[in-house]
């Protein structure tokens, strides 16, 4: 009996492998070389203007909400970003500032979740410039979530 199932079986699964085409003989696809180069791309690129231009925030919802302020010493040229807390301060995962230079250089630092700590970008370090720099933050939250909060240009004359 259990050779007569064996057989109706075996009768089944090869009908099963012809119908679903498993026994294609056509010959295999050959392959396209792909013609390499001769002479190497040029690497001299000229340099970009760096993105001195802020976006507009994300909406960040009430319960989350937190706020950052950024200055720039008008003598130094200096800028410090302070954390101001808010709503949602204590679901905050990471907290990052960037300074878009105006000579170019992105820096990130990052800032802690407690209220009046400081990330603070040097002109003498290169980080910030006696120009016109770009202050970004970017908040992640424990769910997951992550915002824009804080994307403006500042100088040394007045902050816009």
């Amino acid at each position: 009996m259990n050779a007569k199932y064996s057989v109706i079986l075996l009768l089944l699964v090869t009908g099963l492998v012809l119908v679903a085409g498993c026994t294609d003989s056509s010959s295999p696809a050959t392959s396209i070389p792909t013609p390499i180069p001769t002479s190497p791309p040029s690497t001299e690129t000229s340099p970009s203007a760096p993105n001195l231009v802020p976006n507009p925030t994300d909406v960040v919802p009430s319960t989350l909400s937190v706020t950052v302020a950024a200055s720039k010493d008008p003598i130094t040229g200096d800028i410090v970003v302070t954390f101001n807390g808010g709503k949602g301060m204590g679901q905050v995962n990471v907290l990052k500032t960037t300074v878009i230079a105006s000579n170019g250089k992105v820096t990130e630092k990052p800032l802690k979740a407690e209220i009046n700590s400081e990330a603070i970008f040097t002109v003498a370090a290169g980080e910030a410039t006696t120009g016109t720099d770009r202050v970004m933050a970017k908040i992640w939250y424990n769910d997951g979530s992550s915002y824009i909060i804080y994307d403006k240009i500042l100088s040394r004359n007045r902050s816009t």
